[in-house]
């Protein structure tokens, strides 16, 4: 198994995303923690998972809470090996032209994606770099190399994640920890059947450019050779293998987990 005893904490582990990143971690052999804000949705996806996963209530906006959670996690298990920062932040005021916007709906995104990737990883990095080893993996979206009409201001907070990842590895990679950032597409599924937090975002698009819920959905997984959307299980088992001790050479690096949406 990819992660065999590794300890892994996966915030926003009660979302759609960071949800299958924990099972197939768990399912890889690694203990896991779930963090997030809502017992609920962290406890239905600990109860798939079973005994290998366990549970805290915590806003990764706030840095004490975060650091505290991971203090408490290096308690119970002595080490983090992986840190997965999958939270969801409300991106903006999608399919809306940038000069309409208000100073405020353009600087959210921007102030909160960053910062709340940041606050993960620096916790993480206390622990790792005291144990000489660790993997730190956020997010991004493509808008963060392709400047795309009607993103908001998530073009700009993704990219800043994707420095902010590249960064860390350059800072870190002394002390033995990588960091990688996977770069996805829009994943229809998430708010078909999955509950992701990106389906207030997307709706509110689709009501002002005018088209259908599904025709959003249509054109967010479009674009790949495939000729089909991403899927969470998909990005789940490329988040397995970068974690893992197989991926070693892997750090201050983007992987393309677009389906070839984005072509490098």
């Amino acid at each position: 198994m990819l992660l065999q005893d590794k300890v892994a904490v996966v915030y926003g582990g009660g979302g759609a995303i960071g949800g299958a990143v924990a099972r197939v971690y768990a399912r890889e052999g690694a203990r896991v923690f779930l963090a997030g804000p809502t017992e609920a949705k962290l406890a239905a996806v600990a109860g798939e998972i079973g005994a290998a996963a366990e549970t805290d209530v915590v806003d990764a906006l706030d840095e004490d809470a975060v650091e505290a959670h991971t203090d408490g996690v290096v308690a119970r298990a002595g080490r983090i090996d992986v840190c997965v920062n999958a939270v969801g932040i409300q991106n903006g005021a999608q399919g809306k032209p940038l000069a309409e916007m208000s100073a405020d709906e353009f600087g959210a995104p921007i102030r909160d994606y960053p910062r709340v990737n940041f606050t993960t990883a620096r916790a993480a990095a206390r622990h790792m770099t005291a144990a000489g080893t660790g993997v730190i993996i956020g997010l991004s979206s493509p808008m963060a190399r392709t400047a795309t009409a009607l993103t908001g201001s998530f073009t700009m907070a993704s990219a800043a994640v994707e420095l902010l990842l590249r960064q860390l590895a350059a800072e870190l990679g002394p002390a033995g920890v990588r960091a990688v950032c996977l770069r996805l597409t829009g994943i229809p599924e998430t708010a078909r059947s999955l509950g992701s937090s990106t389906e207030a975002t997307w709706r509110d698009a689709a009501d002002r450019l005018g088209v259908s819920f599904e025709q959003m959905l249509e054109a967010v997984g479009a674009g790949s050779p495939l000729g089909r959307p991403l899927t969470v299980r998909e990005v789940a088992e490329v988040a397995a293998f970068v974690a893992s001790d197989r991926a070693g050479a892997l750090t201050a690096t983007v992987v393309n987990v677009t389906g070839g949406a984005i072509l490098d």
